[in-house]
């Protein structure tokens, strides 16, 4: 499975778990460093504010610094945390911060023209090899709402969108999608599921619209894996801005 690290065989359901979280989150926090979301020298919020960022234990944070420590990302500060070491991976190019409604409805706008334009054209291009990474990302998803575990959601969101953006085959649309913010642990987004109680049934529902994305472009229509990745990217859209309380 390409990008995804697996556990030992032996290793107790709860560590299993524990251990999986850990990677996403640790890939997570890496993507927020080398996109320059986290710069150098900035010090990452602690143990507790990152757990509830992510939706994930204190366990898991831990577990997911120790990795970013380990490959050279961070270090730790006697009575200051962890301090991130490394500048950004692709330049001294950041993409505005989402900051105001304002900021997100832009955003949104600028990913519906790129998606569905990186969509277009990884139907056109795509490899056996690519079209694998992205049944690879949406066989992952399929897993994590199996087994019920939401936490998950966020990055293998990410990880179809990215996948996709690889089977262009042009470094620019892969570079772009790394870059865009996507949201991942923004606190301050706190989408309720108003209608939706379940939030596995809402990830079905997302889950259905990648694969409908994938199948257009596995038939290399392109026209139609443009015209879904759109109705998709708009659906999210639409659902954050109906269902993002005002205030608490």
């Amino acid at each position: 499975m390409v990008g995804t690290e697996q556990p030992p065989v032996d290793a107790e359901p709860g560590e299993r778990r524990h251990r999986t979280l850990a990677s996403r989150v640790f890939e997570q926090l890496r993507r927020l460093i080398d996109r320059g979301e986290f710069p150098k020298d900035f010090k990452l919020p602690t143990e507790a504010e990152l757990g509830t960022r992510f939706g994930v234990s204190r366990v898991v944070v831990r577990g997911a610094l120790m990795r970013l420590r380990e490959a050279g990302y961070i270090r730790s500060v006697q009575g200051s945390g962890s301090v991130v070491v490394r500048g950004p991976a692709f330049g001294a190019l950041v993409y505005p911060a989402v900051q105001t409604i304002g900021d997100l409805e832009r955003l949104y706008e600028f990913r519906i023209t790129v998606e569905a334009q990186s969509a277009e054209l990884a139907a056109r291009m795509h490899t056996p090899e690519t079209l694998e990474v992205i049944e690879d990302a949406l066989r992952d998803a399929d897993r994590m709402v199996e087994h019920g575990t939401p936490e998950l959601a966020a990055d293998l969101n990410f990880r179809f969108h990215r996948a996709v953006a690889l089977a262009t085959g042009n470094p620019y649309f892969i570079v772009t999608l790394e870059r865009i913010p996507n949201l991942i642990g923004f606190g301050r987004v706190q989408v309720k599921n108003f209608g939706i109680e379940d939030p596995i049934e809402r990830l079905r529902g997302i889950g259905a619209d990648h694969w409908s994305i994938y199948e257009a472009i596995r038939a290399r229509d392109a026209q139609r894996a443009r015209a879904e990745m759109e109705s998709h990217i708009g659906a999210a859209r639409k659902y954050i801005f109906e269902r993002q309380p005002i205030a608490e």
